[in-house]
């Protein structure tokens, strides 16, 4: 009879993510916080927004090759 030999690369997966869930649970613990996004305000005071003007016109023309 062969001596079965342990499949090493199925060890270290289970240790791999035995070590990820405590991690896990450690930093779910520590209180760490997730940034909240704030509101953004728009100004209207002087929006002129994209104007294609002759010269932009002609930028584009000339990707058209």
């Amino acid at each position: 009879m062969k001596k079965q030999q342990p499949d090493l690369n199925r060890r270290s997966l289970l240790k791999a993510l035995t070590i990820g869930g405590t991690a896990s649970v450690a930093i779910a613990a520590t209180g760490v916080s997730v940034a909240q996004a704030s509101e953004t305000k728009v100004s209207t005071k002087n929006v002129d927004g994209y104007h294609e003007t002759a010269h932009i016109r002609s930028y584009y023309n000339s990707l058209r090759g």
